[in-house]
């Protein structure tokens, strides 16, 4: 009788993020039957993400693409995202401005405009987790571990507020990722 390699039952996900901060962030979620690859390519210009993107896709259970906003929209490419968005449109997650606005949404939902140092300022006033938050891994690490615990309260939040790439509101669609891996 031949032995062979037993098939794992583990559901592989890749997650391509453009920051660190993402990336440590969903480390921190890996569980015993699903694999999260958080994955930051060192090409980061929005088409060669989104090439490698389309490419990689179809070796995963699931893919997703999370993008923030800020920086499309500061380099006035946010019609590139669009035109994306419309070809994966539950495969590719905004955060807009930035993933720290998906970690105000585990308290309350609020609006800042497109800069996320102002969403950064806020939680760093009115939250004690966040009063020496920056971006390092130790920092994300830790509100990752303290944010565990409201993430029902981040998704319900979320939920309120479409991504709508027309008007720009405040808005993260973090929440699908974390239903997909429920």
């Amino acid at each position: 009788m031949r032995k062979g390699k037993k098939r794992s039952l583990k559901k592989t996900f890749l997650v391509l993020v453009d920051g660190e901060s993402e990336q440590i962030y969903l480390s921190n979620f890996k569980t015993s039957n699903i694999h999260i690859k958080p994955e930051l390519p060192k090409q980061r210009s929005l088409n060669k993400l989104y090439e490698y993107f389309k490419r990689e896709r179809e070796k995963y259970d699931k893919t997703f693409w999370i993008i923030d906003l800020d920086v499309p929209i500061r380099e006035k490419k946010i019609n590139l995202v669009k035109d994306y968005k419309k070809n994966f449109e539950n495969e590719i997650l905004i955060n807009h401005p930035c993933l720290e606005f998906w970690f105000l949404l585990h308290y309350e939902l609020k609006n800042f405009g497109n800069k996320c140092g102002e969403v950064i300022s806020h939680l760093n006033k009115n939250f004690d987790e966040f009063k020496s938050y920056d971006k390092s891994k130790k920092e994300v690490e830790k509100i990752a571990e303290k944010l565990r615990s409201r993430l029902d309260i981040a998704v319900r939040n979320a939920k309120k507020r479409d991504c709508d790439l027309e008007r720009l509101i405040n808005c993260s669609e973090m929440f699908k990722f974390f239903e997909e891996i429920k």
